[in-house]
């Protein structure tokens, strides 16, 4: 509109600058007119320019800026240094054995177990984002880190290297992470366009810059690998409406419509493996104390102060294939998968707690047994006052049902985690430590053996086993 509003008065200044032109001069002087247009526009870049902090303009707050008049472009750099020691302590399994060695020979990879453990950097992240005028805002952000595998269980890695009939979702790990456009309408209503991070579980929400420990929670990382697609966080290509609304502003939702394939997958008219449905996802907020916003953490709350956000999420996507290799599988379905969750933020002071619980159903598969997932997330902090120093403790975890013609198979596993932070210069500058333990059982095979990449943290095993993972992470976001 404001744009519109520029040439509309630039056209009534022109017309009402002209007009005694040609009541006086038949032959009207074109240098006049341009003049006084020239003028006005003089006049509205300078007071424009001043308003935006004036043209060609640089600096740093909270990431490096460039403007100039209504453009705006910001740049930030995330580096994560980690080093991980991973205790796989799996029991051992004669029938998985033998299953992997039609695969691997032995001693390729340490497995059912062993000691897991070395340096990386899982993310070096470029993001840039800002302002084109007329309200259009804009982000990309490209990753650079060793991310590793989503994956790991041996057989698992050779698929993702032979995708089959049944991987519509392939992994690629692309460089670029996300990126969109977006008009907002107003505070209530945008648009946002292209790679999107989809509406899902609090923790999800949160940037890996803001969060409590090292990653996410292995609910969280399960919650997302249920979902088609998933790598480091829940994006896909699509479309979102997303906005505020309430007295203050304490309402916010999202709704999106998203390819269903995952944001790492190929062009869907280039993808042989999906049968285009689309996915379906919302989310809804309330800040019903003050807003504590997608962070983790206390470092942005002030003493003596309540602040309180509770959130519902859903994720619908019926997922199938209408090809495969030589076409041997025409319209499979894969399952209908349905996610739905709710999730709690609670503040005081230097205390902080999330939680969040989880349903998955995956149903009407032509090829896999109908299984239900519920997954619970427990996590709360300590933030010193006065001080740079934070302790964190989380609990989390899942029950998995897989319908079976043998009878319902109940495989559980338990996180509990501590965490001790200490803030250089706010998330900006932190240390790092953290160090969960995983126990799992299951009365029966509980499938996968595979991990979230970035957490480290194992999602399903083959059989029983306890696993410890430790993690030291410096983090320099600028």
């Amino acid at each position: 509109m404001r744009c519109l509003a520029w040439t509309v008065a630039a056209a009534g200044l022109l017309a009402f600058v002209a007009a005694p032109a040609l009541a006086n001069d038949a032959d009207p002087s074109v240098r006049d007119i341009q003049a006084a247009v020239d003028a006005y526009l003089t006049a509205t870049s300078r007071q424009d320019a001043t308003l935006v902090g004036g043209p060609g303009s640089a600096g740093y707050d909270g990431g490096f800026w460039i403007r100039g008049g209504e453009t705006l472009l910001r740049i930030n750099l995330t580096l994560q240094a980690r080093y991980e020691w991973f205790d796989f302590d799996q029991e051992e399994d004669e029938d998985e054995e033998e299953r992997l060695a039609e695969f691997v020979e032995p001693g390729e990879i340490p497995w059912p177990g062993g000691d897991l453990s070395g340096f990386s950097m899982p993310r070096t992240t470029l993001k840039v984002s800002g302002e084109a005028g007329c309200r259009l805002r804009y982000y990309a952000e490209l990753e650079f880190g060793d991310p590793g595998w989503s994956l790991w269980t041996p057989v698992h890695m050779l698929v993702q290297a032979n995708p089959g009939p049944f991987l519509n979702q392939y992994y690629r790990y692309d460089v670029f992470r996300e990126g969109w456009i977006e008009y907002g309408v107003s505070d209530s209503i945008g648009f946002r366009a292209g790679k999107i991070k989809t509406p899902n579980t609090r923790q999800l929400m949160v940037a890996p810059e803001l969060q409590q420990f090292v990653d996410v929670s292995m609910a969280s990382a399960l919650t997302g690998a249920l979902q088609p697609g998933y790598t480091d966080r829940n994006r896909d290509y699509g479309l979102m409406v997303h906005g505020l609304f309430g007295c203050d502003n304490e309402w916010q939702y999202m709704a999106a419509v998203t390819n269903g394939d995952g944001g790492d997958t190929a062009r869907g008219v280039l993808n042989p493996l999906t049968s285009d449905n689309l996915a379906y996802s919302g989310r809804l907020n309330w800040a019903f104390l003050k807003p504590i916003g997608y962070t983790e953490g206390a470092i942005r709350q002030r003493s003596c102060n309540w602040y309180g956000e509770a959130g519902v999420w859903g994720h619908y996507y019926a997922d199938r294939i209408d090809g495969g290799h030589s076409g041997l599988f025409s319209h499979t379905a894969l399952y209908d998968r349905l996610g739905v969750g709710t999730d709690l933020a609670l503040g005081y002071g230097g205390f902080s707690l999330t939680g969040a619980f989880t349903y998955v159903d995956l149903s009407g598969s032509d090829v896999f047994e109908d299984e239900q997932w519920m997954l619970w997330l427990a996590q709360a902090g300590y933030h010193f006052p006065g001080t740079a120093w934070e302790v964190v403790a989380r609990w989390s975890a899942y029950a998995r049902t897989i319908e079976a013609a043998a009878g319902d198979v109940e495989p559980e596993t338990n996180e509990i985690g501590v965490a001790i932070n200490y803030y250089l210069s706010g998330h900006g500058n932190k240390l790092q430590l953290d160090a969960s333990f995983l126990e799992a059982t299951a009365d029966g095979p509980a499938g996968g053996g595979y991990y979230d990449q970035y957490s480290g943290v194992p999602l399903g095993f083959g059989s029983d086993g306890n696993h410890v993972l430790v993690r030291f992470q410096w983090q320099l976001a600028l």
